[in-house]
């Protein structure tokens, strides 16, 4: 639950949130493409410290943090299959693997934190993006903490009726977990079908292209920040190429 909080939008006043979301997509390719490139530890380590500086930045510490400390145990387990899938890299390539995804997703938690769905949507069709796939997008990026918000419901209604999902032993544990799955399915296709119903009452899909109230537009801040992140990301990467030679 606290991880997929992680990424659901929260709205804030702060420098981050003001930005266009397309600036700070270019931001985050550069942290993603960088922290697939790099192996080093220390480069891995200062990519998370500067998400940390700019989760100050965006008034959403607490938030951020929660996923993060979420994605913990994830790194751990990461780290430890590094270890014995291969042993002759060492600990240090282990260390590497479990601080890139750290990496990964204290940067994407950041970017939903401070990214509204709807703005991320908008520009993405101001791009020229289809509809449908901003749509599913938008869906997507929404519905992911919902759906984890309703499986926590359904837990708490089971439970109040009895239910031990802690207890026993492994096999009778994954038996009652399975039992949630009717009822969430149950959930998740009444909610699809109000969306549907929603869509189809305004006209979603029709011959002609909606026009928006207020398109959205790039300020000089976004321009520059979009053009440092393009210059800083192809430096990177001719630099692990090892270009100019």
């Amino acid at each position: 639950m606290s991880m997929l909080e992680g990424f659901l939008y929260k709205p804030k006043e702060s420098p981050l949130h003001k930005l266009d979301p397309r600036s700070k997509a270019v931001i985050l390719v550069f942290y993603t493409v960088t922290s697939l490139i790099y192996l080093d530890p220390i480069v891995l380590v200062l990519l998370l410290l500067s998400v940390v500086l700019l989760s100050i930045v965006g008034k959403c510490v607490m938030e951020w943090s929660k996923s993060v400390k979420a994605t913990l145990t994830f790194a751990l387990v990461i780290f430890i299959l590094n270890v014995l899938a291969s042993p002759g890299l060492g600990y240090t390539y282990a260390l590497a693997m479990s601080l890139r995804f750290l990496s990964l997703a204290a940067a994407f938690s950041l970017y939903f934190l401070t990214t509204p769905p709807e703005a991320l949507a908008l520009s993405l069709e101001a791009a020229g993006l289809p509809r449908d796939f901003t749509l599913m997008l938008t869906l997507s990026l929404r519905f992911v903490p919902t759906l984890a918000r309703d499986l926590q419901i359904v837990t708490d209604a089971f439970r109040s009726r009895g239910l031990k999902l802690d207890s026993g032993n492994y096999v009778e544990r994954l038996y009652n977990f399975a039992k949630l799955l009717t009822p969430l399915i149950v959930f998740e296709i009444r909610r699809s079908l109000m969306i549907a119903e929603a869509l189809e009452s305004r006209g979603f899909g029709g011959a002609v292209k909606p026009s928006l109230y207020k398109p959205p537009k790039m300020s000089l801040i976004d321009y520059m920040i979009t053009a440092g992140g393009l210059v800083a990301l192809g430096v990177i990467v001719c630099y692990h190429l090892g270009f100019p030679q």
